[in-house]
């Protein structure tokens, strides 16, 4: 699959979980209209919809989220076989992202280079909790 193409897809997995965020947002306005209805209160006490829905603050986490999405999908496109597989990375971006800058690499395991003290054991014992190696460990997956 070519960049634009993960890219795009990618986008697209974001903006299909801002819609359902959306439609979570209107359900519960819908329910508390309901709710008022239900104990027979004037039109003019019923929720409003700026009560659930902030545009302006709804509007910007939709824009990163898909900017998030176009990222993962560049990011993971040589990887990347299939447009569900692109759409899902771009549902999935933060999360992704958030693994991908909090892992460490291989390479910086087995060189020392990682973050924290170096060598095994390093550092203050007392920092380290009970039951805990303080030793470097790779987690494969």
């Amino acid at each position: 699959m070519d960049w634009t193409t993960s890219i795009t897809y990618g986008a697209l997995g974001g903006l299909v979980v801002e819609v359902v965020v959306l439609y979570g947002r209107i359900a519960t306005w819908q329910a508390a209209r309901h709710r008022a209805l239900s104990r027979n209160k004037a039109r003019g006490e019923l929720p409003g919809l700026d009560k659930y829905v902030d545009v302006p603050s709804d509007a910007l986490a939709a824009l990163t989220r898909l900017s998030l999405g176009a990222g993962a999908g560049w990011i993971f496109a040589p990887q990347l076989t299939g447009g569900l597989a692109a759409v899902a990375v771009g549902a999935s971006a933060p999360a992704l992202l958030r693994q991908l800058g909090s892992g460490r690499s291989l390479q910086a395991v087995i060189g020392g280079g990682g973050p924290g003290p170096s060598g095994p054991g390093g550092g203050d014992p007392a920092a380290v909790p009970d039951g805990v190696s303080g030793g470097a460990e790779v987690i494969e997956s």
